[in-house]
């Protein structure tokens, strides 16, 4: 467990966070110092993007008055919101957050790759990692399944009394992005969406996205 603080924010990475990152940064499949240099570029892209993303909710729910610590693991990131009573509208701007700022980087990523020709090697890896990361995760995390933000956006709108149809929606497009995702061979992915449709299902907690209160 590895701890620091950014911009006055306690940030704290988890070993199986790594684990995580080396998997979808082909890991799994290197077997030379070359591919495994590109998997540690990957890694680090990863790492920056999910702080980022994290960050996003942080400085939002700060804004709001809460006193946020972000914590990275496997199943990505989440951010605790300790300290404040967020309206419906806030509690939504700080799920919201996230995806943004993903978005965001996702543009700095591709204004980069658009300015510069002939970019190193290990620099272009770098750039089609950070355009596939933070577009791509971005639009995933506003799938209206819970713990992801689009399902914590999707409970803020129906209200308390409606969780039960909140998961039953969450679960029902887990199930239908894991399928997909099993036809398209993301083998990862089909995972967590499975895991994600039993717990949306079942009415459990996961650790992800942002924890209020």
């Amino acid at each position: 467990m590895f701890k620091f603080r950014l911009f006055g924010i306690p940030v704290v990475i988890e070993w199986w966070f790594w684990l995580t990152a080396v998997l979808l940064s082909g890991g799994f499949y290197a077997s030379n110092p070359d591919a495994w240099t590109r998997v540690f570029v990957r890694c680090l892209v990863i790492f920056v993007s999910v702080l980022i993303h994290e960050l996003g909710h942080a400085l939002v729910g700060r804004r709001y008055g809460a006193r946020p610590g972000i914590k990275l693991h496997g199943f990505g990131g989440v951010t605790v919101l300790p300290g404040a009573r967020f309206t419906r509208v806030q509690s939504i701007a700080v799920s919201a957050a996230g995806p943004i700022a993903g978005l965001l980087l996702w543009l700095v990523f591709f204004a980069v790759a658009q300015s510069v020709s002939n970019v190193p090697r290990l620099a272009g890896v770098a750039l089609a990692m950070g355009l596939f990361v933070n577009l791509v995760w971005s639009l995933f995390n506003l799938l209206p399944i819970q713990p992801l933000d689009g399902g914590q956006i999707l409970r803020e709108i129906l209200g308390p009394q409606r969780l039960r149809l909140t998961g039953l929606i969450g679960g029902v497009v887990a199930v239908f992005v894991c399928i997909w995702s099993l036809r398209q061979g993301y083998l990862f992915a089909a995972f967590f969406l499975a895991l994600f449709a039993y717990y949306n299902f079942r009415q459990l907690p996961v650790e992800g996205g942002v924890v209020k209160g």
